[in-house]
């Protein structure tokens, strides 16, 4: 996703860019949306299938920028390209990879190298986790909790990515979530 905000910021700057700065940005912008696509095709969830549709806005935003450039065209005010904010995360109501968030974002500290992280897959790590229920464990995760940051430290996830990889990690070390 990163990625994806840096190539839309790149078309956003080509409206004050040299003809030839406009080229070299939106080539560049047209190899970052490739590679979003590629991962997008690799992923086989809900951020997958919006960052496709990100990735496709943003090659046809550099289309678009390209006809901009080209000198016949000079005279004729260049479009903005705007950033496609609500293709980057998944619909509310989609349903969420719990493993591909917790792989993304958690094995970090929940893969068994930090002290006092619950390790995933070990259930008397989180035995007495798990006893205090599902909505306990995501307004932890949400909230934050000890030295826990609210939403792992991205706060850039959705409440429901959050929601899913903490039953995704709980489910793995006993629950029934």
């Amino acid at each position: 996703m990163n990625k994806l905000l840096i190539a839309v910021m790149m078309m956003a700057g080509l409206t004050a860019c040299s003809q030839e700065a406009k080229q070299e940005t939106q080539e560049t912008a047209q190899a970052v949306a490739s590679e979003v696509k590629t991962e997008a095709a690799s992923a086989a969830d809900a951020t997958a299938s919006a960052a496709q549709e990100a990735a496709d806005k943003v090659e046809a935003a550099a289309g678009k920028a390209e006809e901009a450039a080209k000198p016949e065209e000079a005279a004729k005010p260049e479009e903005k390209v705007e950033a496609p904010a609500a293709e980057a995360k998944p619909a509310e109501s989609a349903k969420v990879d719990g493993k591909a968030v917790f792989e993304a974002n958690c094995k970090a500290c929940h893969g068994g190298l930090i002290p006092g992280a619950p390790a995933v897959g070990k259930k008397e790590d989180w035995a007495p986790r798990i006893k205090q229920g599902k909505d306990t464990l995501h307004k932890h995760a949400l909230e934050g909790f000890n030295s826990m940051p609210a939403k792992g430290g991205n706060s850039s996830l959705s409440d429901d990515e959050v929601k899913a990889a903490v039953d995704y990690m709980a489910n793995e070390s006993g629950a029934k979530f």
